[in-house]
């Protein structure tokens, strides 16, 4: 399970993230994720159960490449489940949903050290969306999202550094909202994501 700890400007209470996926050679993915208020002690608790399809054809794999991500397109379809709290899971919390991903690699920098052959920098963009269906209110909803990070390994002897520069979208049915920019500076476990608004979030992976 992954856990961090976690800071932002809109509440200003510390608290403890965690997330946990469950992953099934079919392409069945459970992630369970959450936080737990550490002032207030409110836990809140997302779930989602989805069946991943990947569309296209898997690049051939190179011994002379040392990071060969996935870049064909995802789709997906599932249902999401929230809920605070002690409170009981309803037809309010329940999402149907549909969602699709593509990744794209922009450039690589690798290097051979002591015969060993290590990726150095890495740059990757990558566009999202997804649409969830509200039973209850029989209404839909999703967000746009898409980012270009640049990754450097070995940025000091002990320290790798990611950039991060994004937009995020709601979308509903009356079509895209206003767009909401974003930058992240990664640094081994510490994370800082900044807004133009002047809202934040920091975070440190334990």
């Amino acid at each position: 399970m992954e856990t961090a700890l976690a800071l932002g400007s809109s509440d200003r209470q510390l608290g403890l993230a965690f997330k946990k996926l469950f992953h099934h050679e079919s392409g069945v993915e459970l992630k369970v994720k959450g936080a737990l208020n550490t002032v207030t002690a409110q836990v809140e608790v997302h779930g989602a159960l989805n069946k991943f399809f990947r569309v296209g054809k898997l690049k051939a794999f190179d011994p002379n490449e040392v990071y060969q991500p996935d870049t064909r397109l995802r789709l997906g379809v599932g249902v999401k489940a929230a809920g605070v709290g002690g409170k009981t899971v309803s037809a309010d919390d329940v999402l149907l949903s549909l969602s699709a991903k593509k990744k794209l690699q922009v450039h690589r920098s690798q290097e051979v050290v002591r015969s060993r052959l290590l990726l150095r920098n890495y740059t990757q963009a990558a566009v999202a969306a997804n649409y969830d269906y509200n039973i209850r209110t029989e209404k839909w909803a999703g967000e746009l999202h898409g980012h270009v990070s640049h990754a450097i390994f070995r940025f000091t002897d002990d320290q790798d550094v990611r950039i991060t520069a994004g937009v995020r979208a709601p979308l509903s049915q009356q079509g895209v909202g206003v767009a909401k920019p974003y930058l992240r500076l990664q640094e081994n476990c510490w994370a800082l994501t900044v807004h133009p608004d002047g809202q934040w979030r920091v975070s440190y992976d334990l």
